[in-house]
């Protein structure tokens, strides 16, 4: 094996460029000042085979094509502070051999989707996915980095199918966010999950499935009272793979999109059945989470039953049901920029809302499932000032009867 050192004494402005790069048996050397690109139209391709192997030490190796591993190893030498930079449009982190990477960071160049064939890869420092989708297919990228920061993203996600997962590994009492979604398998979704665990060592890997659970073998229908129903549209999978204390399990979902929810659910085994679980539900968060048009979130206190990795939203039989948030702030920030009205179990339902001096200013109606909605307008368009509101919303049976609920909302901007 020879090593071949890419060094700032060889390099013009400490820069080498190829159209494609093939590494085999040999070892190459990045130091901390040093940038190695590899950009062609196309391939691009950086390929390490045989014996090959990167030595990344604090360098950016920018890549506009596909990564391929085809060697004997991890295709980077690990502990290393180096950067793998995707800066191209689509791209492929090839197999078939695992790779290790020092730390990957994504870029959408002309195309967002950045994704996995044929083997599973693992990060040691850090993952950052900007706006891109991180696509692994039926595989596992594991973060080894147990620092809480070491996921960042701003619309970007994480996508799998079938066994595929992200993995993350713990260390602290800490929030450890896994930013995952999906465009495969139905409309566009983010619906991330963040767990928080002791302070024990703990493993643990997410997927988020965009189908119906009972498409999956977990019948959405299959369930112990109050539960009436768990939810048709997804689910997510939360494998615990090492450790054994109670964690906090966070699930966000979309008020605006999804429809009425309001407990979290586990599939039990033998049992084969959606169960409730002990559930607290902020609707009305605060924090705008990029993917979703009103974020929300269902949160279960010291949890510990992993016996099987399916969670959900679900709804209870409660025959009648509205629920009215306090306030919401119409602004265009994407975060709570409606007030929304969930009921279920009424035929049609009126809302009416008036000013502090008593006079009507909007009111609308819907028909079927809910929510209905204020945008915070009149109902001549005008935008509403910041200030305390009058809601009166009455929910019609089909059989005449009606309820009545009234309260303040407050508008913030």
């Amino acid at each position: 094996m020879h090593i071949k050192r890419i060094a700032w004494s060889v390099l013009w402005l400490g820069l080498l460029s190829a159209q494609e790069l093939y590494i085999r048996d040999e070892v190459v050397y990045i130091s901390a000042q040093d940038t190695v690109s590899v950009i062609g139209a196309p391939p691009g391709d950086l390929q390490v085979d045989g014996t090959g192997i990167i030595e990344n030490d604090g360098g950016v190796v920018w890549l506009t094509g596909d990564w391929i591993n085809s060697s004997q190893g991890d295709g980077f030498v690990t502990p290393r502070n180096g950067w793998l930079y995707l800066v191209g449009g689509y791209q492929r982190l090839v197999g078939p051999t695992p790779t290790f990477y020092n730390s990957l960071a994504l870029f959408n160049n002309g195309g967002d989707i950045k994704e996995m064939i044929g083997a599973d890869g693992r990060i040691q420092n850090f993952l950052v996915l900007n706006d891109c989708e991180l696509r692994t297919n039926a595989q596992t990228m594991m973060v080894e980095n147990t620092d809480p920061a070491a996921i960042t993203r701003t619309s970007g996600f994480v996508s799998s199918t079938g066994n595929g997962r992200l993995g993350r590994r713990t260390d602290r009492v800490a929030s450890y966010l896994f930013p995952v979604g999906d465009r495969q398998l139905g409309p566009f979704r983010y619906r991330p999950v963040e767990v928080t665990p002791s302070a024990a060592a703990h493993t643990f890997l997410v997927r988020f499935a965009n189908t119906d659970p009972t498409t999956d073998g977990f019948d959405r229908r299959a369930v112990l009272s109050p539960i009436d129903e768990a939810n048709e549209f997804f689910y997510h999978i939360i494998e615990r793979a090492a450790g054994n204390d109670p964690i906090t399990l966070r699930i966000w979902y979309d008020e605006a999109n999804d429809t009425y929810k309001d407990t979290l659910a586990h599939w039990e085994v033998p049992a084969a059945r959606w169960e409730a679980m002990p559930t607290v539900i902020n609707r009305s968060t605060g924090v705008a989470q990029t993917g979703m048009t009103q974020s929300a979130y269902m949160e279960s206190s010291g949890w510990t039953n992993f016996s099987s990795p399916n969670f959900a939203l679900a709804r209870t039989r409660a025959p009648f049901v509205i629920y009215v948030p306090t306030v919401f702030s119409p602004n265009g920030d994407g975060s709570n920029d409606e007030f929304l009205i969930y009921y279920r179990g009424f035929e049609r339902v009126r809302l009416r809302i008036y000013d502090r001096w008593g006079l009507l200013i909007w009111q609308g109606e819907q028909v079927g499932e809910g929510p209905i909605r204020w945008n915070g307008l009149t109902q001549r368009g005008e935008t509403v000032p910041e200030d305390a509101y009058v809601f009166v919303v009455t929910g019609y049976l089909r059989d005449g009867r009606s309820t009545e609920r009234a309260g303040t909302v407050t508008v913030i901007r």
